[in-house]
């Protein structure tokens, strides 16, 4: 037992243990600096798995876009999936990911395929599932910035993800599957219009945004973007915000089912520090 203890302060030396439900996820902690990061949690993962209806999701064939830590995919499994294919760019977040399985007892249901950044739907093209999940990189990224793994290739709004995910939604669900996505999406005062939006132009099927009525200014997404932008490409993407009616952030989970077009909008309880990552369980 000693021995164990020992292995066990090794293992969570320079990284996080977080308690999300009754899933225990490792992650590195959020300053650790290099581009394979895999992400501490957030509270973005408990509202997704609150919003998880466990009767649609019994015995499915479950694909996950982005694996990360593996937590929707572990949380996917635990309400009851028969299988789950995981698609995930980053090398270190499959090994996380793996080990949190394990940790949790879901891992004989986990497949993880190798992701592909050009065309996300190329690992399993031709392949349709009962349920698609996803948390998308949501970070606003100004074109030819670096960035993290978890976190690049959003674009200006942090929706480009997003809308590749919506182009080909229906392409890859079976007939009456659905999908579940949560991610931080912006919009004006009241709503995230860019995301409802998206929605109008890619989805056939009936989609509904649940909204966290907490909201923030856009412009304190800006500490979060990559280093050495100048003040002058700043200033060009605020103008082009402006222009575009986007003045803050919303954190949504997307339900789609599909079927007849439709777009509906409901109000969550509040997730308090929704930006914040959650506490440390070590």
């Amino acid at each position: 037992m000693k021995e164990l203890n020992i292995l066990m302060q090794k293992l969570l030396k320079d990284r996080r243990l977080s308690q999300v439900h009754d899933i225990t996820v490792l992650t590195d902690e959020i300053d650790y600096p290099d581009i394979d990061q895999v992400f501490p949690m957030y509270p973005e993962q408990p509202f997704f798995l609150d919003e998880l209806v466990k009767p649609d999701i019994q015995a499915a064939h479950v694909l996950e876009i982005g694996l990360g830590s593996g937590v929707l995919s572990i949380g996917a499994l635990k309400a009851g999936a028969k299988q789950v294919t995981a698609l995930e760019i980053n090398p270190r977040a499959k090994l996380f990911a793996g080990f949190n399985a394990v940790l949790n007892g879901v891992s004989d249901g986990l497949q993880i395929l190798n992701g592909n950044t050009d065309d996300i739907w190329a690992p399993i093209k031709g392949k349709t599932y009962d349920y698609i999940i996803s948390n998308p990189p949501f970070m606003p990224t100004p074109p030819d910035s670096a960035h993290y793994f978890h976190s690049g290739g959003g674009g200006i709004l942090g929706l480009d993800f997003v809308e590749k995910i919506f182009s080909q939604l229906d392409a890859h669900l079976e007939p009456n599957g659905r999908a579940q996505i949560v991610t931080a999406a912006p919009g004006n005062d009241k709503l995230p219009t860019a995301l409802m939006e998206l929605a109008e132009i890619h989805l056939s099927g009936s989609t509904s945004l649940v909204i966290d009525p907490i909201s923030f200014s856009f412009d304190v997404l800006k500490h979060h973007l990559p280093e050495g932008i100048s003040d002058e490409t700043m200033a060009m993407l605020g103008q082009q915000l402006q222009e575009k009616g986007i003045s803050h952030q919303y954190l949504c989970v997307i339900h789609y089912v599909k079927g007849e077009k439709s777009i509906t909008t409901r109000f969550s309880e509040p997730h308090p520090a929704w930006d914040m990552p959650l506490e440390n369980t070590l």
